[in-house]
């Protein structure tokens, strides 16, 4: 074959090769690498696409979304829209659907008409697949808040209870009047201990289940007498599950938790922090034998994922396509502190904020509830005295310098569900008709009406961090204030969510002023275009 021929044919075969390696390359690296070797055929750049994720903050707080795990979510979420769809236990299912029906804000609501939230159809379909298989399986449940994720959990653990009940009755009957656990969910605060044991203990009655709380202030006397007659579902903290082993009277603490099977980290991204991980690590490690453990979370911050991963490497995931995106039924507004009539006081820009909460015509006939959260927690008795005494608002700070017992009565108004005003009237009434007072210098006393010519307030303000408030269930919240601007996305989807629960409507208030970054003030287009954080 003459020479020219030869290096024709070569040249070809080159160039078949190469177009084949730029094919296989992403766009960018194939336009560089085209570029690079002065390709006469000029390689079109990938058209610019919309980002689906806003970094918000200095650095990236939030794991991003996994693309193929959102995929299928939305694949399931589109198919399964009913119980009955999914594999429960009848009368697990029933009572379920029960337990939505009593949480619900809306009134009124018929058992037939509960329909599983996305994260209640992903994580249910997902963990019913292998429930009863014996082997160790590890899963990590992350959802929006206010999305229904204690349910998401709560099904599966009490359908592994009763099928284990179903299947294995000779064992069962052996067991079940033993002293033993046999489930756990850990939180990380005693107000959670009293908020999910809320939603647990209302099993009870349907499913014969024997629930109990394990909190701040539950003499060790009274675990035991519960304990003797079987603990089905234990809602307690780490540190709590680890003072088992200091009990003197409890010679072997270890055989009380050897029968737990189903392990649950309510707020799990708290639990695996640099603070808590520890004694988390330390309270899993005490019950051997556990055949289901679920992490339960509102987001994933990256330094809770890589605990996760190198502690629990075989975790699965499950996941829904809005995690870390801010709830759609928001109504997010920023409010300038840097211009008239403000002149650079947040102060008083959050005064008119409130002013016009208390105004404005919704929530018609009702006691409002607002929560306004600040950055750090000295700011808390600063802004709360400032509240009180100048603009005269009914206020109440929690820091995590109160004990338990103060935090309990200063936070438990807001988990309710909001109050009637003429409800409040007649009770402020009564209070202060059953209060007297004597006149000086004589036998005589008068009932005081002092309090009761004072209209009731309309509009009740929570002063706090959002690492206090996090995870609670503010039942009926429909106003949140961000005094100060979060510093990461993972503050802002937290303080964020604890308003617009379970589709229900919010409303976000954000102070900003010359020093904050565009990042904070793009917020409003960031949830219109239906972004993720990260």
């Amino acid at each position: 074959m003459p020479f020219m021929h030869l290096r024709c044919l070569m040249l070809k075969l080159s160039v078949r090769c190469y177009a084949t390696r730029l094919s296989r390359l992403p766009p960018r690296k194939a336009l560089k690498l085209a570029s690079a070797v002065g390709s006469q055929k000029k390689l079109k750049p990938p058209k610019k696409q919309s980002p689906s994720v806003f970094h918000y903050g200095n650095f990236s707080g939030l794991k991003e979304n996994d693309g193929e795990i959102t995929q299928k979510a939305m694949g399931l979420i589109s198919k399964i829209t009913d119980f009955d769809q999914l594999k429960l236990l009848p009368n697990v299912r029933t009572a379920i659907k029960q337990l939505i029906s009593l949480e619900s804000l809306v009134k009124d609501k018929k058992i037939e008409n509960i329909k599983p939230s996305p994260i209640q159809v992903v994580a249910i379909k997902k963990l019913s697949s292998s429930l009863m298989d014996p082997k160790l399986q590890l899963h990590a449940i992350a959802a929006e808040t206010g999305s229904g994720k204690t349910m998401a959990y709560f099904a599966p653990l009490v359908d592994y209870l009763k099928r284990f009940e179903a299947q294995d009755e000779a064992r069962w009957l052996k067991l079940q009047d033993k002293p033993i656990i046999r489930a756990v969910v850990l939180v990380p605060t005693h107000e959670l201990v009293n908020q999910v044991y809320n939603t647990v203990e209302r099993s009870e009655a349907s499913l014969g289940m024997h629930t109990y709380k394990w909190g701040s202030g539950v003499p060790y006397s009274d675990f035991l007498n519960k304990a003797k007659d079987r603990i089905d579902i234990l809602v307690t903290t780490p540190a709590k599950l680890l003072s088992l082993f200091k009990i003197r009277m409890i010679s072997r603490p270890d055989k009380l938790l050897s029968h737990v099977k189903f392990v649950v980290l309510d707020e799990a991204d708290t639990l695996l922090d640099q603070s808590w991980v520890e004694d988390t690590h330390s309270a899993i490690n005490k019950m051997p034998n556990v055949n289901h453990i679920v992490f339960c979370s509102a987001t994933i911050p990256n330094e809770f994922n890589k605990t996760m991963q190198r502690l629990f490497p075989t975790v699965v995931p499950i996941t829904t396509p809005r995690l870390h995106k801010l709830p759609s039924s928001l109504e997010f507004k920023v409010i300038d502190a840097a211009v008239n009539p403000y002149k650079n006081s947040k102060v008083k820009a959050l005064a008119q904020i409130l002013y016009a909460i208390t105004n404005d015509g919704t929530e018609a006939n009702y006691e409002k509830r607002c929560i306004v959260f600040v950055n750090e927690k000295k700011d808390v008795p600063i802004l709360l005295d400032k509240l009180t005494d100048t603009y005269g608002h009914l206020c109440v700070g929690l820091t995590g310098d109160d004990n338990v017992e103060e935090r309990f009565d200063k936070v438990e108004e807001f988990l309710r569900p909001p109050r009637l005003l003429n409800s409040i009237d007649r009770d402020t009434e009564t209070e202060a008709s059953s209060k007297t007072y004597k006149i000086p210098d004589s036998n005589i006393t008068l009932p005081s009406k002092k309090n009761a010519e004072r209209p009731a307030n309309k509009l009740r303000i929570l002063v706090t961090t959002d690492l206090m408030a996090r995870g609670l269930n503010f039942q009926g919240v429909r106003n949140v204030i961000l005094f100060d601007v979060p510093k990461t996305s993972i503050d802002l989807v937290h303080r964020v969510g604890r308003t617009g629960r379970m589709r229900q409507g919010g409303r976000v208030f954000m102070i900003v002023d010359k020093s904050t970054k565009s990042w904070a003030k793009a917020i409003p287009k960031v949830a219109k275009r239906n972004m993720a954080l990260v």
